[in-house]
């Protein structure tokens, strides 16, 4: 997988998102993957904005910050920074994280004089988003058919909890008629002198 990106991101992404399938379905794949490539856009024109910034080298300062309050609103952030952290790695990008605990917002840090690495990491995340996304699709496909007994409901964790919750209410429902009707034993209690 990794021979079809050139590094490790992208199979990461792939693995990423069957997980992710397997846990809430297919449709709420597609759904994360539309939600990471928007982030991948939008931190690719926040890199390029500080790309930009300050005119004169000695004013300008030698690290920056992207915040990444956007991919932390996704499920599974530690997945997503993995696959950020390999992509830049790739491009030979030195960078950290930087929680900050007061906002609760994390920051990636890097050296302005990688800007341009950084915005080219996320403009290939964000094209490779939806390729990632169908052959993690065709992966799972493929694993169905191999091993049909794989199979899986297709509706979300929270459709088939709010089912199992309907039926649970329904049993509980059945139960507390079916006692009223029947008499159980009465035992009363014996005591020693």
């Amino acid at each position: 997988m990794a021979s079809d990106y050139g590094d490790e991101a992208g199979s990461k992404m792939i693995d990423d998102f069957m997980r992710f399938a397997e846990r809430m379905g297919e449709r709420a794949m597609y759904t994360r993957a539309a939600q990471m490539q928007k982030a991948f856009q939008n931190a690719t024109r926040s890199a390029q904005e500080i790309a930009g910034v300050g005119s004169d080298e000695h004013e300008q300062p030698e690290w920056a910050k992207l915040d990444m309050q956007e991919f932390q609103g996704i499920g599974d952030y530690d997945g997503i920074k993995g696959i950020i952290e390999d992509r830049l790695a790739a491009h030979s990008v030195s960078s950290a994280w930087f929680p900050d605990p007061e906002t609760g917002k994390e920051y990636l840090l890097f050296r302005i004089a990688d800007a341009k690495e950084v915005w080219q990491s996320f403009d290939e995340l964000s094209r490779e988003t939806d390729d990632a996304c169908a052959k993690a699709a065709e992966k799972i496909r493929e694993q169905h058919e191999k091993d049909p007994s794989r199979d899986r409901d297709d509706r979300t964790l929270d459709e088939r909890a709010e089912d199992a919750r309907e039926a649970s209410a329904a049993l509980e429902a059945e139960r507390s008629t079916t006692k009223a009707l029947s008499k159980e034993p009465r035992f009363q209690e014996m005591r020693a002198k």
